[in-house]
């Protein structure tokens, strides 16, 4: 059985986007709630999954975006992948990636989160962890939260605004 089929049937209960992968690896006043959600996530204190694909993207967003350190963000998110965990998810079948992308066209949301949305149902998940409080707004069968406070992510907002 590979580390995919037995993450799945493990009753996770949630799924981590993308920018928790980015707020838990570099400096941020949101930074202690994403990494401690991570670490619940890998340790299985919590049936969190993470898919292996959000690490790309936070690479992506980390760099491109933020202009942190190539070097730096491949350090802190290659330190993160070598932990062994079933919380880790890396399988991508192509009727998800399909209906993600019927689910993008249909909701008005990017690939990525159609991605998610799919991959939850597929699963059984009924929660996805994001900062993306748009989301929000777009999915109703899934249930969307922002796991950092109200107050850190506004701190975090000024906080990349100052450095922008």
């Amino acid at each position: 059985m590979t580390v995919n089929m037995r993450s799945a049937r493990l009753g996770f209960e949630a799924l981590v986007d993308v920018g928790i992968v980015v707020l838990a690896h570099f400096r941020n006043p949101a930074r202690e709630y994403a990494a401690r959600l991570l670490m619940e996530a890998l340790t299985l204190k919590r049936r969190i999954l993470i898919p292996v694909n959000t690490y790309l993207g936070a690479y992506v967003i980390m760099t491109r975006y933020l202009k942190l350190r190539r070097d730096r963000v491949a350090k802190a998110l290659l330190k993160t992948l070598s932990l062994e965990s079933p919380a880790f998810y890396g399988n991508l079948p192509k009727a998800v990636a399909e209906k993600a992308l019927a689910s993008a066209s249909e909701l008005n949301i990017s690939s990525w989160d159609g991605y998610l949305i799919e991959l939850a149902k597929t699963l059984g998940i009924n929660k996805i962890y994001t900062i993306d409080e748009e989301l929000a707004k777009k999915v109703r069968d899934i249930e969307i939260e922002n796991p950092i406070p109200r107050k850190v992510m506004e701190e975090y907002h000024q906080y990349i605004r100052e450095r922008m």
